[in-house]
């Protein structure tokens, strides 16, 4: 049964989950991050009956899946926290139809546990247990104990096509962040359950539903192999790299193939989220993984069956917390993380947009805020150009700024490495442009620089108008 006899009276029907606690409510969340542990089927209700669920608030744990935004989108949703995924949900946020809250992980976390705003009427959560002490969750932990801990009531989806996944969490109170010290990537000071105040779970669903590939990530790009190499060649040669330093790799398709080339050992990573290809790691490149999910790109999902068949093998290398855990400033800064961060695009001196395409928001900060501002070292890493090359990834001047260049010590694309440490912003802009811009766009950036005006942070407008035009 998987779950305590107490709780057999909450065992309901789909439908009348619908009729007795979701008709008609205002605001819901749904855990999940990076597409993992997303709710499979509260979400079909919202698509059944939409006309129930006009102006509703739409919370998540992070990133969602194909099918979670496929089921949303006929519901008029008026405000989204804190993360987009889809096309559908950037257009309406785009347009002005729905409001989008876009937070660093750890803020919004920590907004929830203030208890700033009215309570949440409903969170739903993917589980693999509950029993007398707590819920056992899936492969993400994401901002679920904060979503619950802000909402009324609890739905709960026990997913029986996965093994009760105990050991691998490490469960504890946003309250007591500070107090955390992890002497190891790997140490357990918390719970392997998830601990809740038991009367505010309204329903208990079963499910069966298989997990899907994660919606915010693509495929590698084709400059992967080079960016790689370029990123280890900078630990290497610049910071000289030991594997006694944790890792920040970041997410998506990058941050899955570049374990590949690394050229170390028992790398400790301690992240955000992690791709499960990183489990065939563990033992020789990897020794330890802490996350707040792990999550599944195309075409890797036989990572995922492996690492669910064989989970207790990995409880020793891997520990999954909640997001204001692995995203606290206070602990990121500990043990000195080194941030590798990817993004949209960065200007000549440094600072990164990870978030917007022009005006145009595209999924949200995520974490990268809560790294860059503490991370022992920080490097932007991305291709150097976008659409095919037809568009230059590093530019004048920025629609919007997540990441100052106050926090950006390097630059790496397939082109090279810039080393931004104790420069002046000339000098940055000098050192990416000559290191890191494909040369399809060097000349026209070395040109605009014999254009600048005077001062500490020069630009010409007229020139980045031109600039933008092309």
């Amino acid at each position: 049964m998987r779950i305590p006899p107490k709780l057999e009276s909450k065992v309901m029907d789909p439908e009348d989950v619908f009729k007795k606690i979701l008709k008609n409510k205002k605001s819901i969340a749904f855990g999940g991050m990076g597409g993992q542990s997303v709710p499979k089927i509260i979400p079909l209700i919202f698509k059944k009956h939409p006309q129930y669920f006009k102006g509703i608030q739409v919370y998540s744990g992070g990133g969602m899946t194909k099918s979670f935004d496929d089921a949303m989108r006929n519901i008029e949703i008026s405000r989204r926290f804190y993360y987009l995924s889809d096309k559908k949900s950037r257009d309406d946020v785009n347009n002005g139809k729905t409001m989008m809250m876009d937070y660093s992980v750890y803020k919004y976390s920590k907004l929830l546990s203030l208890n700033s705003m009215d309570k949440i009427d409903v969170a739903v959560l993917e589980a693999t247990e509950v029993n007398s002490k707590g819920i056992i969750l899936s492969l993400s932990v994401d901002a679920t104990p904060a979503l619950c801990n802000a909402s009324k009531k609890i739905i709960i989806e026990i997913n029986r096509s996965k093994p009760v996944l105990t050991g691998l969490h490490d469960i504890t109170d946003i309250n007591s962040v500070r107090e955390h010290q992890f002497k190891k990537i790997i140490s357990r000071i918390g719970k392997r359950e998830l601990r809740i105040n038991q009367n505010k779970i309204a329903a208990i669903i079963y499910s069966d539903g298989s997990e899907e590939s994660a919606a915010s990530y693509g495929k590698p790009p084709e400059e992967i192999n080079s960016i790689a190499e370029n990123i280890w060649c900078m630990l290497d040669e610049k910071i000289k790299f030991k594997n006694t330093m944790p890792v920040q790799v970041g997410a998506g398709s990058i941050a899955s193939s570049l374990i590949d080339k690394s050229p170390f050992n028992d790398l400790k990573i301690w992240c955000e989220i992690a791709p499960a290809r990183w489990t065939e790691y563990i033992g020789h490149k990897i020794k330890y993984i802490s996350t707040s999910a792990i999550y599944t790109l195309q075409g890797e999902e036989v990572y995922t069956k492996k690492l669910m068949e064989n989970y207790l093998d990995y409880s020793g290398n891997i520990v999954l917390r909640p997001n204001y855990i692995t995203n606290s400033p206070d602990i990121i800064s500990g043990p000195g993380v080194i941030v590798l961060q990817q993004a949209i695009e960065i200007d000549i001196f440094g600072s990164a947009n990870v978030s917007h395409i022009r005006e145009n928001i595209y999924n949200g900060v995520g974490g990268s805020i809560d790294f860059c501002s503490s991370g022992k070292y920080v490097a932007i890493v991305m291709p150097s150009t976008a659409m095919n090359g037809k568009i230059s990834r590093i530019v004048p001047m920025l629609s919007c700024v997540d990441i100052p260049r106050m926090l950006v010590d390097f630059v790496v694309t397939e082109i090279g490495i810039a080393d931004l440490r104790w420069k002046d912003p000339r000098e940055r802009a000098v050192e990416i442009i000559k290191n890191c811009v494909h040369p399809n766009f060097k000349d026209s950036l070395l040109r605009y620089m014999n254009y600048l005006n005077a001062g500490h942070l020069p630009y010409n407008i007229n020139e980045i108008i031109k600039w933008n035009k092309n």
